[in-house]
Parts: structure tokens; C-alpha cells; sequence
């Protein structure tokens, strides 16, 4: 989730405490709150809720309240919602909206202010709590990049036969179509540098990628493929070894070119690996598994290399531009934007030619190995 609107308007965190939120929901629910525990999240606050006497779904509950800000845009919550029950119906493991006692999925809940600030209208939600690991929690393998892969083609593959009009959103400051935005909040960043090679890099995109969007397939995409939003679980017969059971986080659904979606999966994925020295290898895998599902087209390989950088400096800047609006929640804001600017900085000092000849002997190589069993 974004820091600023369209217009450029800081957002503001809501504030309520654990107890103001357990009132909430037995308020608005009717359950009875057994445990309450605050999540991480970006400017939106977030609780874990277990509650009483629930025997329906046994993992709890996410309370989600958002920021005043984009609380407005209800139909943008509508259109998360019909998108999950879309993907639940097609076998997907996403979070599901739980009603209120007055049958609402949504409502807009008049809270108080920070500091005591005038009160502002926050859409306060419900949905069920996906038990699971992050990604980001445990060891990255091979095996694991490669299903990750599969699993986001696989959702984009279901998401052609989805549409809701709240999905056009050009003003989305997260959408790489509008990356040239991302020099209005250079302020943030010290090193001028750094400051010169991105404005570079945004002007490369724009020649490289803008100007052929009409080339690209488009479709309804998550929009958000990330290391924090993606759950995963130890297999019971291979301890060890991870497999995913979980999609979380819609805010960021649009409508938008397919390799945009999938660079956001690849930049975040690389930026997950533990090892410096291996990311572009794990991002083989990746895509690998991405095309064993849906092969990219010719114009989405030639834009690729410069979508997953493109993503790569979004979410460097925009870390580092909340970082300093919100001080005190430093450490979450910047758990991917910290150590990001090491993998930009190879990425674009590497020739895209290198990296894509790596790719197709990492995907090669997957083909030739004996009946079809991919061991790593």
C-alpha cells in the first residue's frame, strides 16, 4: 500500500488500540475476543483475532482497518472482495470476507484521530486468518522459486475470466505505468548518485516500456506478488521442504499488462534469496516455473528486464519516502527497500542479453533432466 493518494496527500496510519479493536468486533461481529494481537502492515494497522466458542474456522480472524485516506474508495474494496471469492471458488487458498452482524463485508467506522486529531471515517473489515508461514520466514530453495512461479501464472491464468471496473486505476502510484511519478519523491534519498541513476533509469523505461504498452497482454492481476504476501508450509513427508498454501493481501488489484505482474513476483522473489551472489539464478527458477504454465510473448521478454528494475526502484524509494513519514515502523517499511539498492545496482550494471542467456539455460536444463522430474 502506497504512502500518498493520487494527488500526492500524505496518508495518516489510523489509530486504535488493541482494546478499541476488540470492542470493534465484538461490537460489529458479535464474537466474543479470546486473543488480540497486532500484525505488521504498512499504513493500514492490522490484528490477528481469535475468538470464542468458533469451531467454523479454527485459525482466526483478520481485522483490517484502512487508513481514512483510501477508505474512500469503496468500489476499489468491492472489487477486492469479489476477487477473492472468485479465486477461493476456483480452488485458490486466499482469504475470505466475513460478515458483520448486518450482513456487510465493509463499513466505514468513524475513529478517532492520531493525537487526539479529528475523528476520520476508516473502513474497518473482517476476513479469515490463512494460517502458514511468510516466505520471507524461511530458507529460499530452488524448488521453492520455481513453484512460486507456477503459482503466480497460475493465478493470473484464473484471473482472465475476472473483471471489475474498479480495476482501472491509472493514478495507482504502485502501477509500473506510473513509474515517472517516482521522481517527485526523490527528496527522500541523500545520495545524489543515487538520485541521478534512477531519474536515467525512469527515462530508459518510458522508451522502453511505456511507449509499447499497447503491445502487451493485459488482464486483472494481484498486483502485489510478494515475499510477505505469499504463505507457505513444511510438507509433512519432507521436513525441510516448503510448499505454498496461501495469497494474501489484495490492495493492490488492477488491471494491467501480465509482465508487469510478473516482475513484481520476480523482483521481490530475488530480493528474498539470502545469498548476494545467486538472485538472477533463483529468478531463472522463477520464471521457469512461470512459463511451464504461460509463455511469455516475444514484446513481454523484450520489456521484462526493465519492468523488474522498474519495481525494484518503486519499492526502494517509496520504503525509504514512508520510512521517513513513519519513523517509528522503520524496520517493517524497510525490510525489502534496505539492502535493495546491492540487487538494482547489479541488475542494471548486468547486460539484459546475460541475464536472459542464464535464464534459458536455467530453463533448458530443467527440460532435459530424465521423465520430467525437476530435483534441485
Amino acid at each position: 500500500m502506497d504512502q500518498t493518494d493520487s494527488t500526492g496527500e500524505t496518508v495518516e496510519k489510523p489509530s486504535l488500540t488493541e482494546e478499541e479493536a476488540r470492542r470493534l468486533i465484538e461490537e460489529r461481529y458479535g464474537f466474543k475476543v479470546k486473543s488480540l494481537r497486532p500484525m505488521n502492515s504498512y499504513i493500514d494497522l492490522n490484528f490477528h483475532v481469535k475468538v470464542e466458542d468458533d469451531v467454523s474456522w479454527p485459525y482466526g480472524y483478520t481485522l483490517k482497518v484502512t487508513n481514512g485516506t483510501f477508505s474512500r474508495n469503496r468500489d476499489v474494496f468491492e472489487a477486492q472482495t469479489q476477487m477473492t471469492t472468485f479465486l477461493e471458488h476456483k480452488g485458490f487458498p486466499v482469504p475470505q470476507a466475513v460478515p458483520n452482524l448486518r450482513g456487510e463485508v465493509m463499513s466505514l467506522e468513524s475513529l478517532r484521530g492520531n493525537d487526539n486529531g479529528p475523528c476520520s471515517e476508516n473502513m474497518v473489515r473482517l476476513s479469515t486468518y490463512l494460517p502458514g508461514s511468510i516466505l520471507y520466514d524461511v530458507p529460499m530453495t530452488l524448488s521453492l522459486a520455481y513453484d512460486s512461479g507456477v503459482f503466480l501464472a497460475k493465478v493470473q491464468e484464473a484471473l482472465q475470466d475476472f473483471f471489475h471496473p474498479a480495476l482501472r486505476r491509472p493514478d495507482n502510484l504502485w502501477s509500473l505505468a506510473g513509474l515517472p511519478s517516482l521522481v517527485k519523491y526523490l527528496h527522500c534519498l541523500k545520495d545524489e548518485r543515487i538520485k541521478d541513476e534512477i531519474r536515467k533509469i525512469v527515462h530508459t523505461f518510458g522508451e522502453k516500456v511505456l511507449s509499447r504498452m499497447d503491445e502487451l497482454p493485459q488482464g486483472a492481476v494481484h498486483g502485489d506478488f510478494n515475499d510477505q504476501n505469499v504463505l507457505v508450509e513444511e510438507e509433512p513427508t519432507h521436513p525441510g521442504k516448503y510448499r505454498i498454501c496461501g495469497l494474501l493481501d489484495f490492495d493492490l488489484i488492477i488491471f494491467n499488462p501480465y509482465v508487469f505482474d510478473l516482475a513484481v513476483g520476480l523482483m521481490y522473489l530475488m530480493s528474498a534469496v539470502r545469498d548476494p551472489n545467486d538472485p538472477i539464478t533463483f529468478g531463472g527458477h522463477f520464471l521457469a516455473g512461470f512459463e511451464s504454465v504461460r509463455a511469455l510473448t516475444p514484446v513481454e521478454w523484450d520489456v521484462l528486464y526493465y519492468c523488474v528494475v522498474a519495481r525494484a526502484l518503486q519499492s526502494y524509494v517509496f520504503g525509504h519516502h514512508t520510512a521517513s513519514i513513519y519513523p517509528e515502523n522503520r524496520e517493517y517499511l524497510m525490510v525489502t527497500a534496505g539492502g535493495l539498492w546491492k540487487l538494482i545496482d547489479r541488475w542494471w550494471g548486468t547486460p539484459k542479453e546475460e541475464i536472459y542467456k542464464q535464464w534459458r539455460d536455467i530453463q533448458k536444463s530443467l527440460r532435459n533432466q530424465s521423465n520430467g522430474s525437476l530435483e534441485f
